[in-house]
Order: C-alpha cells, then structure tokens, then sequence
C-alpha cells in the first residue's frame, strides 16, 4: 500500500506539472494518458524480461495510475457532449499499445 501510495503521488504531481504545461484540459488528458499508457506497456515489458517484479505496485496501479485520467477523460466527454474525444482517446491508446509494446520486446533483453 506505500509503494502504491508513493507512486501515485509522483505519478499526479507529473500529471499536475503537465497540466501546467499544456493548459487545455483536453490535450492535457490525452497527453497524460498516452504516455501513462506507454510507460505501462514499457514496465510490463520491462519487469517481464528482468524479473522486477518489486517495483510493480509503485510504477504499474502507483506512477501509471496517479498519471493517467480516465475521470478527466470521461468528463471531457460527457460535458459537451464529445464522444469523439473518448473515441479518439481510446485509438490512440492502442495504437501507442500496438507502438510501444514491440519495441519494448525488441529492445528490453531478457535477464540472462
């Protein structure tokens, strides 16, 4: 539960500082979620291939979690009525997915 709690803090106060950065909500939201996305498809990988599996609960539901916005989405969705930006949202999770998950496997060795 520390290691979650741990992660999830730095996981919102990078969120914060990019949402200083990109002040629109909904490119904040998007860039937020694609590159939580991409780091959990890279710590997957990552923690697969070395055996790290003591850092799971801090980077995976800790960093990635605190980082992402799934309610940030839904409500920019929902307010003014904008389906198309869940949708956009959600092809451009799987296509960072489709991305980020075969370079991971082609670069990350695995522990010998």
């Amino acid at each position: 539960m520390i290691w979650v709690t741990i992660g999830s803090v730095v996981g919102s106060l990078f969120r914060y500082l990019l949402g200083l950065a990109l002040p629109s909500n909904k490119s904040g939201n998007l860039a937020a979620n694609i590159i939580g996305v991409a780091l959990a498809s890279f710590f997957l990988v990552l923690m697969e291939r070395r055996g790290i599996t003591k850092y799971r609960l801090l980077l995976l539901p800790g960093f990635c979690a605190g980082l992402t916005t799934f309610s940030g989405v839904t409500f920019q969705a929902l307010k003014p009525f904008d389906f198309g930006y869940l949708f956009e949202t959600l092809i451009f999770s799987f296509i960072t997915i489709a991305i980020v998950l075969p370079l991971s496997r082609k670069y990350v060795k695995v522990r010998s």
